[in-house]
């Protein structure tokens, strides 16, 4: 099965949702924003890659989890998905998440100051900020996929 976690700009809430999903965050500690501004793709994303799938790893099962920024389009990437698989008669079952449902005001507006206007120390001392706020929320969602990844 392959895992698509995805957000507006593909650099935030879908990547700590993909980090715990593979395991390179743990669900029990928030992550310091050291080790979040360590993450792949962590706040590097921009405009160039919206709408751009990135491989981010492999769970435990083989499942593998990738990631993606799709702007304001929430619902378009699992009707993308859907129509590709039917299109191509494509067996691998794809579960689509959206992680936006995790942000906070403080992820939102770190996410703008750093990705949108370029003001990136203030920026991600705000989106880290968020995104530990955030993190039990993210862990939540992370968990709960998990479970239908492994009943399907």
């Amino acid at each position: 099965m392959k895992v698509v976690y995805h957000c507006y700009g593909g650099t935030h809430s879908s990547v700590l949702a993909a980090a715990v999903h593979v395991g390179l965050l743990s669900p029990e500690e928030r992550p310091s924003p050291d080790r979040l501004l360590s993450l792949s793709f962590y706040d590097k994303r921009d405009g160039k890659d919206y709408g751009r799938i990135a491989r981010f790893g492999q769970d435990e099962t083989g499942n593998e989890v990738l990631i993606l920024g799709r702007r304001n389009y929430t619902k378009a990437p699992e009707m993308v998905f859907a129509g590709l698989q039917s299109a191509f008669g494509l067996k691998t079952p794809i579960k689509v998440v959206d992680t936006s449902i995790t942000l906070n005001w403080q992820m939102k507006l770190g996410g703008y100051l750093s990705r949108g206007l370029g003001l990136k120390s203030i920026g991600r001392l705000v989106v880290t900020w968020g995104s530990r706020v955030a993190y039990p929320q993210v862990v939540s969602l992370v968990e709960s996929t998990r479970k239908e990844v492994q009943n399907s």
